[in-house]
């Protein structure tokens, strides 16, 4: 990521678009929707970063958890039921992700506002997400499914350390996407450990949860659009587009006060 930032700092373009960005005390939430692999993660970071929000994904927060690494203030007894459905072989109930939810938006870092990374994912969860929470904006990011299905054939895994690299290049019909190669093929920079195409980025799986996705999650899509504010981004040029997207986000942020 510090790499992705050295390049938009350079040409000073994020901090211009966010520069002078209006200040509230109205929290704001945002939901940044889109198919697996689309790079929902990486401009919720970017953006989360930028505007003072903080950036929750309920997969990354489990994986903390299992590590031992839950925010301090997360709840006790709410770490130890988790703990225990996921080393039973279980998976957490809608119920416990909106709790995870709700631990996270009392954080400290929350204070301006959340982004959503991938949750809710399916109807019920949203259903029970409205009881509590408003949504105040939610960014579909999109790539045609050729090129979102190259993309994700191309991720490789370090098996150290986990990092991972994309040797994909794609450029065509307007997309302009680079690969992120190790300096030695098929070698971690970090821990020179292998790099490996990881189970579910074979292409058999990923169709596998494309469907998943289309079948459980899109269907989300339009209940967004009849109740909230959509933006549609189409990332073509990976994070050579995020000052666009800036662009299209602090303009509707501006107006909630």
């Amino acid at each position: 990521m510090s790499h992705i930032r050295s390049q938009l700092s350079k040409r000073g373009l994020v901090s211009a678009l966010v520069r002078g960005f209006a200040s509230s005390s109205q929290q704001k939430f945002l939901i940044f929707f889109g198919a697996p692999g689309v790079g929902k993660g990486t401009y919720a970071q970017l953006l989360a970063k930028d505007f003072g929000y903080n950036q929750i994904s309920t997969g990354d927060e489990i994986r903390k958890i299992l590590k031992n690494q839950a925010h301090p203030t997360m709840n006790a007894s709410l770490i130890e039921q988790i703990k225990k459905i996921v080393n039973s072989g279980g998976l957490v109930d809608d119920d416990i992700v909106i709790r995870i939810l709700q631990e996270k938006v009392k954080e400290p870092e929350s204070a301006k506002g959340v982004i959503l990374d991938g949750v809710p994912r399916t109807i019920p969860q949203l259903r029970k997400y409205e009881q509590i929470y408003p949504t105040h904006l939610v960014v579909n990011i999109t790539l045609r499914s050729d090129v979102l299905l190259e993309k994700l054939m191309g991720r490789r895994t370090c098996v150290g350390c986990g990092k991972s690299y994309n040797i994909c290049s794609i450029h065509r019909d307007g997309y302009e996407m680079e690969p992120l190669n190790p300096k030695k093929e098929g070698i971690c920079d970090k821990c020179n450990g292998k790099l490996v195409v990881r189970e579910d980025d074979k292409q058999s799986i990923i169709e596998s949860r494309m469907k998943e996705y289309d079948s459980k999650t899109f269907p989300l899509l339009e209940e967004y659009r009849r109740k909230s504010t959509v933006i549609d981004f189409e990332a073509k040029r990976g994070v050579k587009d995020y000052p666009r997207l800036v662009s299209l986000v602090k303009p509707v942020l501006d107006k909630i006060k």
